[in-house]
């Protein structure tokens, strides 16, 4: 895999207290890895201080799975 998405995918165990097994490109954040709002909130905020990036709230409502976060970093650092 892609060094973007290891990077992610150490985030979203952090935030989320999730194995690393369970953060698949197809992993729905609500659902498939029990996120609730607060997690997301903490999980955008760690994305946008480690990858120097900014996730605007309307662009984060849309993340539903976690390909969906990643296509929006590969997007901001090209």
């Amino acid at each position: 895999m892609d060094e973007l998405f290891n990077q992610l995918k150490e985030l979203i165990v952090d935030k989320l207290e999730v194995s690393a097994d369970a953060v698949t490109l197809d992993a729905r954040f609500r659902e498939d890895l029990g996120a609730d709002s607060l997690d997301t909130y903490e999980l955008v905020y760690a994305i946008e201080s480690e990858m120097d990036i900014e996730v605007p709230d309307e662009k984060a409502n849309e993340f539903e799975k976690v390909s969906d976060a990643l296509d929006y970093i590969k997007s901001q650092k090209n």
